[in-house]
């Protein structure tokens, strides 16, 4: 089969930097083979399915799939039949993807490696929901590089950095994203956590282990406890209920975690955290006079 060569030039008028480009089933068409020239692409479905055809392979792709497809990839793309669907497609200079990994990435990180099939990640509703935002304000703004780099950026930093220090895979770290958005399963502490990557609860924590040298359950409380963190920073609420947020329905249990983590009780944190001195509204609350450990100064 020809494969065709497709320039950048071809979707984008002079001056500008990247093509921005949205299909459904309403728009009939046969996929043609084809590679990238001078430019790379980012794709994704909004809803429904279609067939990836990559490096003679092929892939089901279907809602929330986002992949990252190199230059020198040879793919093309096909309805399934009986199927709707909308898919995304974000096209952009080689250069762009030089800068950014240059200055940010190292090579194990950056996911559009070379070699191998496409990076595809799977996003869950809020992720996709944030993804339609951030390309909502990019195809109505200027088509400059400084708006596709912020574009690029607040993807690549809020929907798929992988935390440093980790090494853990995909599937796992995404998940461990949503657990801190996600007051339910951070209550049901491992459970949760195994609901949201879609493994038994005994396959995450042999992974973890591997991983960090840490229970599932170590990983899981230094997430509750990093939530809580920012809730007294950020928030007025009262302690108690920025325990039962991040998963802790014992009071003195958090303050025991806190403390040895942050060298300070949830009180003395906020306090110390407030810009220039001046903390949140008070909220009448005293220290448990229970609690099984020193109050410590910072």
């Amino acid at each position: 089969m020809d494969v065709t060569l497709l320039r950048l030039e071809d979707y984008v008028a002079p001056g500008e930097t990247f093509y921005v480009g949205r299909r459904t089933e309403t728009v009939r068409f046969r996929g043609r083979l084809h590679t990238h020239d001078d430019f790379a692409e980012l794709t994704w479905i909004e809803y429904g399915a279609l067939l990836h055809v990559v490096e003679g392979s092929r892939r089901l792709l279907e809602t929330g799939d986002l992949v990252f497809i190199r230059p020198d990839h040879v793919h093309l793309f096909r309805p399934v039949p009986g199927r709707s669907f909308a898919q995304v497609s974000i096209s952009f200079p080689n250069e762009t993807l030089t800068a950014l990994q240059a200055r940010y990435f190292a090579d194990d990180d950056w996911p559009w490696s070379a070699g191998g099939p496409p990076v595809t990640h799977r996003l869950d509703g809020v992720r996709l929901q944030r993804l339609t935002e951030l390309t909502s304000v990019l195809a109505s703004g200027p088509n400059g590089r400084l708006q596709l780099e912020r574009f690029l950026l607040e993807l690549l930093c809020d929907l798929v950095a992988r935390p440093a220090g980790n090494d853990l895979p995909t599937w796992l770290t995404e998940a461990i994203t949503r657990l801190s958005d996600d007051p339910a399963a951070l209550a049901d502490g491992a459970a949760g956590l195994a609901r949201l990557a879609g493994r038994s609860r005994e396959h995450v924590n042999r992974v973890v282990q591997a991983g960090t040298g840490r229970t599932a359950t170590e990983l899981i409380n230094q997430v509750r406890l990093s939530r809580a963190a920012a809730l007294l920073r950020m928030t007025d609420r009262p302690i108690a209920s920025v325990a039962a947020d991040c998963g802790f329905p014992s009071l003195s249990h958090f303050y025991r975690l806190f403390n040895d983590r942050y060298h300070a009780t949830p009180r003395r944190y906020r306090t110390a955290s407030t810009v220039s001195g001046l903390r949140p509204h008070g909220t009448g609350e005293q220290e448990p006079a229970s609690a099984p450990y020193p109050v410590v100064n910072n």
